[in-house]
């Protein structure tokens, strides 16, 4: 098995810039070129923040821009976005009690359990998993067959990275979280949110975090004021997995250069 992990794609209506770049042009540039080295892949998985305000006409632009891809794309929320108009451009998007857009992607060779950590409140951002939104993974558990690895995909992360102002507005139910989980750990967690690559591991359950498509959060331990962002070459995951393991390989979606055979001078 094997999926891509893209995140935090920030898109506004049509062709307008956001902070500089094109989240229309760099995500294009992205979609080609899964297109044309990653095609066999089970699917996409976007990681939440579609949206960088959640308007209908920027879901209508990404829903033009993933058009050329023949793999199932998947789509989660993030903090920038907003259920209703979401669902007005993909109203096949599966949701739960609640309106809450939480699936399981089954690949045979793994399952990617898909939490929906919005609040989907104007200016709140950071996450939340309510009961409704726990108990469903609770069942979903009991459903998983414990031969496949289990991939947990959520767009916050629910601890603090050492970065204060990302800390500030990560996945707040980060405890009631590790309660469910309890019954099984992940395999492998993934997140997006905070536009970074990280990795490392939760309570012993190894995570990884990529940059965003758009734009970078600069990486600054100190600062708890603002917080500040940088122009890095977006990236994208490849996700592969064995019964025995999981590998994450990640990938510059910009800037990368032409392969070439190294020769001695």
């Amino acid at each position: 098995m094997s999926f891509i992990q893209i995140t935090d794609l920030h898109f506004v209506p049509g062709d307008k810039p956001l902070f500089g770049t094109s989240p229309k042009q760099r995500l294009a540039d992205g979609v080609s070129l899964i297109r044309r080295d990653h095609g066999d892949v089970d699917c996409v998985l976007a990681t939440g923040d579609l949206t960088h305000y959640g308007e209908k006409a920027a879901y209508e632009t990404l829903k033009e821009v993933l058009a050329p891809l023949e793999m199932p794309v998947h789509l989660m929320m993030g903090n920038h976005d907003s259920r209703a108009p979401f669902r007005e451009v993909f109203p096949d998007a599966p949701e739960i009690e609640g309106g809450f857009i939480q699936f399981t992607v089954d690949t045979g060779d793994a399952n990617v359990v898909c939490l929906d950590s919005l609040v989907d409140i104007p200016g709140d951002h950071a996450g939340r998993l309510c009961e409704t939104r726990l108990a469903w993974l609770d069942k979903e558990l009991d459903a998983l067959p414990s031969d496949v690895p289990f991939v947990l995909a959520v767009h916050h992360p629910p601890f603090d990275l050492g970065i204060p102002h990302m800390d500030e507005i990560r996945l707040l139910d980060g405890e009631a979280l590790w309660e469910v989980l309890q019954k099984r750990k992940p395999d492998q967690m993934i997140f997006g949110h905070v536009h970074r690559p990280i990795s490392g591991h939760w309570r012993g359950i190894p995570f990884y975090l990529q940059r965003g498509f758009n734009h970078q959060v600069y990486l600054d331990f100190t600062s708890v004021d603002d917080v500040r962002f940088v122009d890095e070459a977006p990236e994208f995951s490849i996700i592969k997995s064995t019964p025995e393991s999981v590998f994450v390989f990640a990938r510059s979606a910009g800037g990368e250069g032409e392969p070439y055979v190294p020769r001695d001078i």
